[in-house]
């Protein structure tokens, strides 16, 4: 069975295989950074899709006009829209960069006047309240 190695100088052998180890710990490098961002980017998938159900829930909204509301409001506030998910995730009160930009009948901070007791929403963070 033949090799690279076949035919060569054995004292140019220990020269040949330190480059190819060189070789292979640039491509090992190379895959680890690719992994990590493929990691990177699956989670904030995660935290951006449950964004998504959030606004979809709290504003009566489509998952896609769940997504333009949250990637309006990155746009707007000249921030990731990872960061604009990340804080609606973490606060129960809508972000003023998500509040800005939704429509305005989706908007719970606009209707302080009580409509139909059966969509009554919660002021400050658009949560149906039930009856």
């Amino acid at each position: 069975m033949a090799n690279q190695f076949d035919g060569v100088d054995a004292r140019a052998l220990p020269t040949q295989m330190a480059e190819e180890m060189d070789r292979l710990v640039v491509y090992a490098d190379a895959q680890e950074r690719k992994v990590s961002q493929l990691q990177a980017a699956l989670d904030s998938r995660v935290t951006i899709e449950q964004a998504i159900g959030i606004l979809a829930e709290r504003f009566d909204l489509s998952f896609e006009d769940a997504f333009d509301v949250l990637r309006s409001a990155a746009r707007n506030s000249r921030r990731e829209v990872r960061a604009v998910a990340e804080e609606l995730r973490a606060s129960r009160e809508t972000p003023l960069a998500i509040s800005d930009v939704l429509p305005p009948d989706r908007d719970p901070l606009r209707s302080s006047e009580v409509e139909e007791a059966e969509d009554l929403r919660c002021p400050r963070c658009g949560t149906l309240i039930a009856d």
